[in-house]
């Protein structure tokens, strides 16, 4: 069995790691303040449509983050 070293953490990834921990806390605080300013008039569609937005709004930029961490 050949031996193989642990492979360590980038830089890349570390700075990765900490962007997506950003931007998701601002994202969250964000859509947050903007639920609260926006959905108490609204009816229960438009609250749907908000949160499913919402809910899947942030996943185009994590993946972009994502894909940065780990290019070579």
């Amino acid at each position: 069995m050949p031996q193989t070293t642990p492979q360590r953490p980038t830089t890349r990834a570390l700075l990765g790691t900490m962007a997506l921990v950003v931007f998701v806390t601002i994202y969250v605080f964000a859509a947050s303040s903007l639920a609260l300013m926006v959905l108490p008039t609204a009816g229960h569609v438009a609250e749907f449509i908000f949160y499913a937005i919402a809910g899947l709004a942030w996943v185009p930029v994590a993946g972009l983050i994502i894909k940065w961490m780990y290019a070579r």
